[in-house]
């Protein structure tokens, strides 16, 4: 049971308006906590992709205001599809050289699959959002205060930085320093990119995969997920939008230099895979643009969270791969300890320290999921023993559940 104390006026600096930040955001708008958001961007970046929420969803939805719960429909690629629809789907995962399904994992609170550019466009609505604020450093003007200092020039001062800036967070590398805070590269190719299909194409393809989730492991030890990313026209199936995610074991200096001819080396590899996969990779354009890429993690330690005034949520705290799923849910879980931990600062139930040490513990727990991905990753690139895996065995529940 925490000491009672004093309740204590705060006013958070939210660092980074993706998911996990403008959930924090709400939070603590809900709960009248003077807040800030800043977000390093001054334009949306045209990288864009997809977010799987199962077991976080109920908890995004306590963070929001009622009035906004609705408006959720249309962070999906498809704001045609209903819940009900996703879940009965759930996610699959097939046998990538037959197609046949291997497990098909269903979550009882549904599943929810959100388009990131969408998800800050529709949730960053009535929040107090500053753009074009690059973070540089943090400073500690009093004992009781912290200051985020910006690229621009100016800074800002309250009681806590939250950092939910991203796998390659600068709050992190504030608190740990560049080494410790470096993300590990994992040894897999990674291509990841977007892809429109004529209308026929694109029509068969949507009838063929699952509206959430389509992945599956290959006896070449390769991983492959289709994804919807956009339907920004329901009647005009050529302006669907989706996308590859492909990963297989380093396996040569081209890969290992991540050489420009990916179109080349990915389509070199699809002989033996089974439809949908195999046709996608055929029918993709010449001119496809696919970016250089990698596979990052970072695994979560103890931090000096400078007397409670600095900590950190979701990619920030904790980099994962896709590879089960977890990324999302966890930033919405972060979002939601964090913003009861503030709760319980403000109305005097315990003081700022000791509710920060609590969220960090919680944080750096939840990070086992860091390892459970990576061996997931593994799995999906061993084909022979895929059966043994953890997304066999756990589902898309969160660990220790």
């Amino acid at each position: 049971m925490g000491t009672v104390v004093e309740p204590k006026p705060l006013h958070i600096i939210v660092v980074g308006a993706g998911l996990a930040g403008i959930a924090v955001a709400h939070g603590l708008r809900k709960h009248n906590i003077s807040y800030e958001l800043v977000d390093r961007e001054t334009t949306p970046r045209d990288r864009n992709w997809g977010i799987t929420l199962s077991w976080a969803l109920p908890l995004l939805e306590s963070l929001l205001p009622e009035d906004l719960i609705p408006s959720l429909q249309f962070c999906q690629p498809d704001t045609s599809l209903s819940i009900t629809d996703a879940s009965a789907q759930g996610v699959l995962i097939r046998d990538g050289a037959t197609g046949a399904t291997k497990i098909r994992v269903l979550y009882p609170s549904g599943v929810r699959r959100m388009q990131i550019q969408k998800t800050k466009r529709v949730l960053s609505s009535g929040l107090n959002l500053s753009y074009g604020k690059k973070l540089l450093s943090l400073t500690y003007p009093t004992p009781s205060t912290v200051r985020a200092n910006f690229a621009d020039g100016t800074s800002t001062t309250g009681s806590v930085v939250i950092g939910c800036d991203g796998g390659s967070s600068q709050v992190r590398k504030c608190l740990l320093g560049e080494n410790l805070a470096a993300q590990e590269v994992l040894p897999y190719a990674f291509m990841n990119f977007p892809f429109s299909l004529p209308a026929d194409k694109a029509i068969w393809l949507d009838e063929q995969m699952n509206p959430s989730v389509d992945v599956a492991p290959h006896p070449k030890s390769m991983y492959m997920g289709l994804f919807l990313l956009d339907k920004p026209d329901l009647e005009r199936p050529e302006t669907w939008v989706f996308y590859v995610l492909v990963t297989w074991p380093i396996q040569d200096k081209e890969d290992e230099e991540n050489a420009p001819n990916r179109l080349e080396r990915l389509r070199a590899k699809m002989e033996g895979w089974a439809d949908p996969y195999r046709s996608v990779v055929e029918w993709l354009s010449e001119d496809i643009s696919i970016g250089a890429d990698q596979l990052r993690i970072w695994h979560p330690r103890k931090w000096d969270n400078r007397e409670g005034r600095v900590t950190l949520a979701g990619d920030a705290a904790h980099s994962m791969t896709f590879h089960r799923g977890q990324g999302g849910n966890l930033a919405i879980k972060d979002a939601d300890e964090f913003v009861k931990a503030m709760v319980e600062v403000k109305e005097g139930r315990m003081s700022l320290k000791e509710a920060m040490e609590g969220y960090d513990r919680g944080v750096v727990e939840r990070g086992e999921e860091v390892e459970i991905s990576r061996l997931q990753a593994a799995a999906f690139h061993d084909y022979e023993n895929f059966d043994n895996s953890p997304v066999f065995k756990m589902g898309i529940k969160p660990a220790g559940k």
